[in-house]
């Protein structure tokens, strides 16, 4: 469970606007099949550039962003689930 802390990626800003259009699914296939993608108008081997260490931490980036909205998602459902049930309590045995 992650509350606060997410691991930035150091990365070069037009390199992150290229991982943003193409998206987290869309870069995952690139790594993961060995396809390229274009940057600034070149072909680049996601697994075998120098781009695979920025996109791996940027994937980790967003992983670490993903996982911190289910945590508080969660967080807040279990409060407004606390506080239903107080009130349901306090309607049921204390207020007669």
């Amino acid at each position: 469970m992650r509350w606060f802390s997410i691991r930035k990626a150091k990365i070069d800003a037009d390199l992150r606007d290229t991982f943003e259009r193409y998206g987290v699914v869309g870069m995952q296939l690139v790594m993961g099949t060995h396809h390229t993608f274009m940057h600034k108008g070149t072909w680049h081997a996601a697994a075998d550039s120098p781009t695979a260490t920025p996109l791996l931490n940027w994937l980790t980036e967003k992983a670490d962003s993903a996982e911190r909205w289910e945590t508080w998602s969660l967080t807040m459902e279990v409060a407004i689930t606390v506080f239903v049930g107080t009130e349901l309590f306090y309607m049921i045995f204390l207020h007669r």
